[in-house]
């Protein structure tokens, strides 16, 4: 009889199993998420609202370090702001199995290469000397040696304009780079 009840008891304890701990399954919020691009993410093809593929480079575990989000697994990027030297791309959403779960994450914005000012670089000098000899070889034929010297500044006066108005990049984030977020919310895949 004794031992009746304790082979009961063994199967109701494995029955049960343990206890289910708190908040398994959900990733805090504050958990950084790296997401590496599957295509180029360029300024001047994207617009707001477009959607770009990735995928995790980590696995996204919970508080007790169980993987919730395998790594490798497929991410959503959304251009949320577009302009000529910034792009703001924000974490859409991540798929794990055949669920795909929405992300509320900080944005990753990306600033454009801006080169200096003129007088700064050695771009501005070529530009400068350039302009300057165009001006003065025309200002020569012009109007003598007076006309060279006009014309000397003149050219290096376009020089420095054109210049000015080319200088600066377009954001271009190629495919494979690697984009940080921060969740803001807790993701709950359960």
């Amino acid at each position: 009889m004794k031992r009746t009840i304790a082979i009961l008891l063994a199967s109701l304890g494995v029955a049960l199993g343990a206890p289910p701990q708190a908040n398994m399954g959900i990733i805090p919020a504050g958990t950084v998420i790296r997401v590496r691009t599957n295509e180029t993410i360029d300024s001047s093809n994207a617009a707001t609202g477009r959607v770009f593929m990735g995928v995790l480079e980590d696995s996204a575990r919970d508080r007790h370090g169980m993987v919730v989000i395998p790594k490798g697994s497929p991410a959503e990027l959304v251009v949320t702001n577009v302009s000529k030297h910034e792009l703001s791309v924000d974490l859409a959403s991540v798929s794990a199995g055949n669920r795909t779960y929405a992300v509320l994450s900080s944005q990753e914005t990306i600033h454009g290469t801006q080169k200096p000012g003129v007088g700064k670089n050695k771009r501005t000098a070529k530009f400068l000397g350039i302009g300057g000899a165009a001006g003065s070889v025309v200002g020569a034929i012009a109007g003598g040696g007076a006309g060279a010297l006009i014309g000397g500044f003149v050219g290096a006066g376009g020089g420095a304009a054109a210049q000015t108005l080319t200088r600066g990049k377009s954001v271009h984030i190629p495919a494979e780079s690697l984009l940080t977020f921060r969740l803001e919310q807790p993701l709950i895949a359960r």
